[in-house]
């Protein structure tokens, strides 16, 4: 669920070497052959049931359980599933629910969702971890003076369903919770209880933008934290600013700043520059806080920017939590283990780490190196493209790992003569 778009980037001068750059809390220790010490960084991937008109096509839990290995092997370090909870329609995509507590869904039952929590944890290729989405901001849109929910079955649970602002509005008519009673918070704890029970590792905090931030701080996220949860905030807006400040709370948030700036840069008429813009500028999470963006190219809600392709090589190549959308039902996203994604899953996973720092930007060639790790150009000319570059090595082979591009000798200063294939990219790291 989501609210309102505002504002993205604008365009940049470039100026030659460029210093602008992300932190990145990683530390990087400089090792004898002139990398540092990379660790990788983990990705997520988002693997939905989901059809905006039907709902789930069933057998979800268990097709996922089916495909451990198969998730494992792609390289991703957790999966991010849809609400299993019990809907009040049979077509439901989960996020109606009738009743928290009870977990028997169109997309499979309690246990088919256990059993796939298990099968990811034990898969052979190496554990992956399940994040549930959570809904702590309503329930559906039958009416509870009627009776009908097990747990908050009286209208003093919820605000006043035709009044309110944007915390205490009724999204699509669901009903909203309030969170100032006392019941509801005592329902909401069992809720995320059961989900440390599942064995769960994570959470996404569904519809965050209308909870307030103080239940963040002081029940949510502290919650989330006793059981050491992942867990990220839905908070649909343009504004850094806003989103920061529901990150500070306790939790990471996805970056829809830069969202917006990539839908616009990687597209036929778009500019690189303004995603250099976009991080030299702190006009997104990532240029502000890495450390709490979680960044994406689509998800449920947001179709993809047309170059959609090189937009995974940016967020899977930069600082940050990305996360890959693949939907079974429609086809939408991508095909979550194709053999290019698969590469630069493994790419993020072993070779990205260190600060973050833009190295060229012009309209169509966007270069960044996270320092003495990973150099990555990104091309989204009809042509290829050759710049020389500013990087941390000086007199340094690098290889590149997405088996595209020649290795290429840095000089005495650390310049680099790079070439991007057209509408491709390249991973530069030492052998």
């Amino acid at each position: 669920m989501h609210g309102d778009r505002q504002g993205t980037a604008t365009s940049e001068e470039v100026h030659d070497g460029s210093q602008a750059r992300t932190a990145s809390a990683s530390t990087s220790v400089s090792i004898a052959d002139g990398r540092s010490a990379a660790t990788g960084e983990p990705v997520g991937l988002q693997y939905f049931d989901y059809d905006e008109g039907l709902g789930p096509t069933g057998d979800h839990w268990n097709r996922i359980a089916r495909e451990a290995d198969r998730i494992a092997r792609a390289g991703y370090s957790a999966v991010w599933v849809q609400p299993p909870m019990e809907p009040n329609t049979s077509d439901s995509n989960g996020y109606n629910p009738r009743d928290h507590l009870t977990w028997d869904s169109p997309l499979g039952t309690e246990a088919e969702f256990e059993a796939m929590v298990e099968a990811l944890a034990g898969a052979q290729a190496g554990d992956v971890e399940v994040y549930i989405d959570a809904i702590v901001n309503h329930t559906a849109t039958d009416d509870p003076g009627d009776g009908t929910y097990a747990h908050l079955d009286d209208p003093e649970h919820y605000h006043h369903p035709h009044e309110g602002g944007r915390t205490t509005m009724q999204l699509f008519d669901l009903w909203d919770l309030d969170q100032t009673n006392p019941e509801v918070t005592r329902h909401l704890r069992a809720y995320v209880e059961k989900i440390a029970q599942t064995g769960c590792a994570g959470v996404r905090w569904d519809a965050a933008k209308h909870v307030p931030m103080w239940y963040f701080e002081e029940f949510l996220n502290d919650w989330a934290d006793s059981h050491d949860f992942f867990r990220v905030g839905e908070v649909f807006d343009g504004d850094t600013d806003f989103l920061e400040a529901y990150a500070d709370t306790g939790m990471r948030a996805f970056d829809y700043p830069l969202f917006f700036t990539m839908h616009d840069a990687f597209h036929e008429g778009g500019d690189l520059r303004w995603l250099e813009g976009a991080l030299q500028h702190e006009d997104s999470l990532l240029g502000r806080d890495p450390d709490s963006a979680v960044t994406f190219v689509a998800n449920h809600d947001e179709g993809p920017p047309q170059l959609s392709r090189l937009a995974y090589a940016f967020i899977l190549t930069a600082p940050g939590y990305p996360f890959v959308y693949s939907n079974y039902a429609t086809a939408e996203g991508v095909e979550y283990d194709a053999e290019w994604l698969s590469n630069l899953v493994w790419i993020k996973r072993t070779l990205a780490d260190g600060e973050q720092f833009v190295r060229h930007a012009d309209r169509d060639l966007f270069v960044h190196e996270r320092y003495r790790n990973l150099l990555t150009g990104i091309n989204k000319a009809d042509c290829p493209r050759t710049e020389w570059v500013y990087t941390g090595w000086e007199k340094a082979t690098l290889q590149d790992y997405t088996g595209t591009g020649e290795p290429i000798e840095t000089d005495e200063d650390g310049w680099v003569e790079l070439t991007v294939p057209a509408k491709g990219w390249v991973c530069y790291a030492p052998a």
